[in-house]
């Protein structure tokens, strides 16, 4: 398996009710031609309304080759779901609507799921030939998921970055960023046993940044738009605000993988989306060159992880510094069991974010279609320093001295961190599958915050006891916990503290 990928995804759709006059086809012909430029091997996702245009489809026809790989985008529009006999639900003149209802499959019963996915496959195959591998949405839902990969046989799906209330949906508190295998309970969840597992792996979309992707508007000095590598927003066309992000990605420590996505929907029209992908396609040309990155279909990349044996790996993310000069690094861990963010700013260090993943914790939306116009998505928090911290008072787990520096050591499935503290003791921080191991970091504080009221947490001896959304989870802790002010303080036994997070 090729450890530093970059998929160029690009996803088209067939018209956009907000901007009648946009230009659909350019973008997407322009994106073609210097993919193409460049050798590089491609994914393009089409919706079920693009799939019904002649200009599309001779265009794709035409340019087809062994590099282009070809599938579907699942938003939902009136010609699909008229097509199945299912009354379009959608706002007056829109026959696309980006509300989660009509606009995706998780708002449709489990049966009308199955019918609009098989009339989507098969519009494909008329055209093409042959039924699709891989499929992307913004918003993906377990059951869909599973239909298509038991049915259809997929190499691998796409789905939105991790997101709170951007545009219709929340995606909070996934597998960070990558591929892995999800659940058939919840989509956002990797899944823990083989029966529960859904065989084709899912990727986290759009290159997010992790410095600023996981709370926007905290601690950065100011860019509009997402904090992504997307090429119409201010970063993913700013040259040296990508080089930060290839550099992020693909020269730091990464375990198992270090994958980003990048590419766009062709509603933004070539004016806009055109710059950034320039400037992005120009210096992964270079970076492919120097063999820094491979650059891979999709369904390439989740073949790759079938081929590696089938489980969700464990990656990590470094950001040794931000973009903007500020003194932050940044750490994201994911596997199989949970994920966690270690955060140091101006010298504090602290997780701002740690969630437990259960594949028996089931999504909202399993057999019950969302019949508005959000839907929300998540798993089972620890600590969330974004949603929980509030009215001055921080939800984090937090180190009660400053630092001077950090050394990253991969070891298989786990990162070893060394911290330098700024009284010249030297700490370890080690992130396994099992959990985290801190060693002679002293006593560590836990706060959760202004919590939301669907959480509750009780300490118990050695663990906390938690629930969400009445879904009970505990964490363990091998050494003391004490009550302090705002929440507790754990006191490490023999110097070593650890938390375990695969029960």
């Amino acid at each position: 398996m090729k450890k530093r990928v970059m998929n160029l995804v690009n996803f088209v759709r067939g018209c956009e009710p907000r901007q009648p006059w946009q230009d659909l086809y350019t973008p997407v012909a322009e994106e073609l031609r210097i993919d193409k430029s460049y050798g590089f091997p491609h994914t393009f996702l089409l919706q079920y309304d693009a799939l019904l245009r002649k200009d599309f489809q001779e265009l794709f026809l035409k340019e087809r080759d062994d590099k282009l790989e070809l599938g579907l985008w699942f938003e939902m529009g009136r010609p699909l779901t008229e097509a199945v006999g299912i009354e379009w639900r959608g706002r007056p003149g829109y026959d696309w609507d980006w509300y989660v209802d009509p606009g995706f499959l998780v708002a449709y019963t489990p049966k009308e799921r199955e019918a609009l996915i098989d009339e989507a496959f098969r519009l494909f195959k008329e055209i093409f030939g042959e039924y699709p591998k891989v499929a992307g949405s913004w918003l993906l839902d377990a059951y869909s998921m599973a239909y298509m990969s038991d049915k259809y046989d997929m190499k691998a799906f796409c789905m939105c970055r991790e997101q709170f209330a951007v545009d219709a949906y929340t995606l909070w508190g996934g597998y960070y960023n990558g591929g892995y295998f999800p659940s058939r309970t919840n989509m956002l969840c990797p899944a823990q046993h083989e029966e529960t597992k859904i065989k084709t792996p899912v990727f986290r979309m759009l290159g997010i940044d992790p410095v600023y992707g996981y709370d926007e508007a905290k601690y950065s000095k100011g860019l509009s738009g997402c904090p992504t590598m997307e090429p119409v927003w201010a970063s993913g066309c700013n040259g040296a605000i990508m080089d930060w992000y290839f550099r992020t990605y693909y020269e730091n420590p990464c375990l198992s993988q270090a994958y980003a996505t990048t590419g766009q929907e062709n509603s933004f029209g070539w004016p806009w989306i055109g710059p950034g992908y320039v400037i992005q396609t120009e210096k992964l040309a270079d970076l492919a060159r120097r063999g820094v990155v491979t650059m891979q279909k999709l369904g390439d990349a989740g073949q790759a992880l079938i081929d590696a044996g089938g489980e969700t790996p464990a990656t990590a993310m470094v950001a040794t510094d931000a973009w903007d000069g500020n003194d932050i690094q940044s750490v994201w861990y994911s596997c199989r069991n949970y994920r966690c963010n270690l955060f140091c700013k101006d010298g504090e260090l602290f997780f701002r974010d740690l969630t437990k993943f259960d594949d028996s914790y089931a999504e909202k939306y399993l057999d019950t279609p969302c019949r508005q116009w959000d839907a929300r998505f998540d798993n089972l928090p620890v600590v969330d320093g974004r949603l929980w911290s509030r009215d001055g008072i921080e939800c984090r787990l937090a180190f009660g001295r400053k630092t001077t520096g950090f050394t990253y050591i991969e070891r298989g499935q786990s990162l070893e961190i060394v911290v330098c503290f700024a009284d010249g003791c030297h700490g370890l921080i080690l992130l396994t599958p099992d959990g985290i191991t801190m060693d002679g970091c002293r006593e560590v504080s836990y706060c959760t915050g202004t919590p939301e009221p669907d959480f509750t947490v009780t300490a118990c001896e050695s663990s906390f006891a938690m629930t969400k959304n009445g879904h009970p989870y505990t964490v363990g802790v091998c050494g003391r916990i004490a009550e302090a002010g705002n929440g507790w303080t754990l006191i490490p036994e023999n110097g070593v503290l650890k938390l375990r997070m695969s029960l």
